[in-house]
C-alpha cells in the first residue's frame, strides 16, 4: 500500500497530466523548482500547506479538491 505521500504525489502528477504540462511548466506556474515537483510527485518529500496552495492553484483547482480527492481513493 502507498503512503499518504505517495499517494499525493500521485494525485499531483495526474492532474498535471490531465491539464497536459510537464513538470517544469507546473513549477513556473506554481512558483516552485521543478526539482521540488518532481519529489512530491515521487513521493520522496511531504509538501507543506503553503505549496499544496501553490500547487492547487497552478492546478485550477482548491486544496479542498486536491484533499477531497486524496481522501476519496484512500477509502476506495
Amino acid at each position: 500500500m502507498a503512503t499518504l505521500q505517495e499517494q499525493f504525489g500521485a494525485l499531483i502528477r495526474r492532474r498535471r497530466t490531465e491539464a497536459g504540462i510537464g513538470q517544469e511548466k507546473l513549477a513556473d506556474i506554481a512558483g516552485l523548482h521543478r526539482t521540488h515537483v518532481s519529489l512530491i510527485e515521487r513521493g520522496k518529500r511531504v509538501p507543506g500547506l503553503l505549496v499544496i496552495k501553490k500547487l492547487a492553484k497552478a492546478l485550477n483547482t482548491t486544496m479542498a479538491d486536491l484533499m477531497t480527492e486524496l481522501e476519496d481513493a484512500d477509502d476506495a
